[in-house]
């Protein structure tokens, strides 16, 4: 019963990955704010301007993909 309870709460948080990786590709914008993203087995930082003061997270997502390295999983896709 455990086990199917972990495969389900994965399966939510990928789908929740999925789309917030459609909803980074819809604002190619973000890629030029700075923001922290998952490169390899390291956080490197991307981008030329820094963000507004608003606390909403810009260029990657949650669990840290952006799309300047869509090329690399984040550090939960190697799991």
């Amino acid at each position: 019963m455990l086990r199917l309870l972990r495969g389900a709460v994965r399966t939510w948080e990928v789908c929740v990955e999925a789309e917030e990786r459609r909803q980074l590709l819809q604002r190619p914008w973000e890629e030029s704010v700075l923001h922290w993203s998952w490169q390899g087995d390291t956080w490197v930082l991307h981008g030329r301007y820094p963000p507004p003061d608003d606390c909403w997270r810009y260029g990657t997502t949650s669990w840290g993909w952006c799309q300047g390295r869509s090329d690399l999983p984040g550090p939960r896709d190697q799991a």
